[in-house]
């Protein structure tokens, strides 16, 4: 096993540093290169003298002057290398106790339901990003002219393939330990819920089979709401939008601080005790799961977007907003201290209170000033870093690493299957070592093989197709 893991690293680290000889400049979409263009003002000047004007020397001015290129977004490679340290967090977070670590690095490591929050805040971030216009307060016209169930489709095309392969790989893992504790009629309820990622919605169920896929069966309805939600969000300037912040923020608190206070479990930590230790389970995991529940931090996401995405609107009235490395640094600093903090158990709070009031305000500031540092050309250190074309590469890994750590993580460290496989539990700095080689090693085929295929690709827009004209 030992040379297994030894062998996957090598390869791994192999590719990724042959990536980033290739090019010291993440590779950029056409869609996102950054082009100059002239002042609003002084397009609109040289029109209205163009024709009184004359060059000396040359013929008149032309009767009419190009308008200016309107600003073009720039992709944000910084984004890519959070998403691959919230992964690692969760993936690090579920299995971190088979590693024989110290208390501290156990709670420190076993926050990763917060990191989650921070997950769908910028899923949230990004789609604004890509469906509204930058500099106005208008949605985008592919928003507008798709019709709304193929926009919503097309979307969730864009992971069901690999969430269906990924089901199809490690069915006999799933099948085999459903069917030996809950016998074949809950294990094909289980496979339908799976299936169609409907899981989210039962709070007891919710992470059946592949448990951590409970989050693209929530992202999967909220992104059903964005259609709806979106073009209204584009049309409020900044003073509304943060208003709307105030609303999302309290649809999301009030039924957390509703439960924390009802059953008096303002210090209960989850990921750390037993989940029998909660005072309601079911209640715990409805606040948790629920698609409805989880929406308010998509939508803070889209929100703190269009607050950035409106600095350079003409007709906002609010000044421009300062940034500099300390609006990066700040924000990481906080969040790494806090959980430090929680971690040595000097703040004792619900994941609740810490993911809602703290971690995910914190993470849409950082988010917020990496994209003012990165338009306006600030220098930033920490930007840089997260710039890094390695960091990059394995951002964009990051997503099959979150599909396949789960049911390879049950074939290491899951009782039944593992004593069925090795004769135990892989338990040690070195077996986890090997399971961390082989999740990034299996990651890296399926991204090859399924992401980048142009066969899943054709399939995925037929599917697309058909199902939005059956809707």
């Amino acid at each position: 096993m030992a040379r297994l893991s030894r062998f996957i690293f090598a390869f791994i680290i192999a590719e990724s540093f042959a990536f980033a000889t290739q090019s010291k400049v993440p590779k950029v979409s056409p869609a996102y290169k950054s082009l100059s263009f002239l002042p609003q003002q002084a397009s609109t000047r040289a029109q209205e003298m163009s024709g009184v004007l004359r060059i000396r020397g040359g013929g008149p001015v032309a009767a009419e002057v190009s308008p200016a290129a309107p600003a073009k977004k720039i992709r944000i490679t910084a984004f890519d290398s959070m998403r691959f340290f919230l992964i690692a967090v969760i993936v690090l977070g579920h299995f971190i106790k088979f590693a024989n670590p110290s208390d501290f690095v156990f709670k420190f490591v076993s926050q990763h339901n917060i990191a989650v929050g921070a997950f769908f805040a910028l899923s949230g971030y990004v789609t604004a990003y890509t469906s509204t216009e930058l500099g106005k307060r208008e949605p985008s016209p592919k928003l507008l002219e798709t019709p709304k169930q193929k926009w919503v489709l097309s979307r969730i095309f864009g992971y069901y393939p690999l969430h269906l392969v990924t089901l199809l790989l490690f069915s006999p893992v799933f099948l085999y330990a459903d069917v030996t504790y809950n016998g074949w009629m809950t294990t094909a309820i289980n496979g339908l819920m799976s299936v169609t990622m409907t899981q989210a919605w039962f709070p007891m169920h919710a992470e059946v089979w592949n448990a951590p896929t409970w989050y693209l069966s929530a992202l999967s309805f909220i992104t059903a709401l964005m259609p709806f939600g979106l073009p209204s969000i584009a049309k409020m300037n900044k003073a509304q939008l943060r208003k709307t912040a105030g609303w999302l923020f309290a649809t999301l608190m009030l039924p957390k601080l509703g439960y924390l206070h009802d059953f008096n479990c303002w210090s209960v930590v989850e990921g750390v005790i037993n989940p029998k230790a909660h005072p309601n389970l079911a209640l715990f995991n409805l606040l948790r799961f629920s698609p409805l529940y989880n929406a308010a931090e998509v939508f803070l996401g889209i929100v703190a977007c269009r607050l950035v995405m409106l600095d350079s609107d003409p007709d906002e009235k609010e000044k421009k907003v300062k940034t500099n490395a300390l609006s990066t640094l700040f924000p990481i600093v906080s969040l790494v201290g806090f959980s430090a903090l929680r971690g040595l158990d000097v703040i004792q709070c619900s994941e609740f209170v810490a993911r809602h009031l703290f971690f995910v305000p914190m993470f849409l500031r950082l988010l917020m000033a990496c994209h003012r540092n990165t338009v306006n050309n600030v220098s930033d250190l920490t930007c840089t870093i997260l710039s890094n074309p390695l960091l990059v590469w394995l951002g964009n890994l990051a997503f099959p690493i979150f599909i396949v750590h789960g049911p390879i993580g049950q074939i290491f460290f899951k009782k039944l299957i593992a004593t069925k496989l090795f004769g135990g539990v892989l338990m040690g700095p070195t077996n986890f070592a090997a399971y961390l080689a082989a999740t990034v090693g299996t990651a890296y085929i399926l991204q090859k093989t399924v992401l980048q295929n142009k066969a899943v690709s054709d399939w995925s827009n037929k599917a697309v197709n058909k199902l939005s004209t059956w809707m």
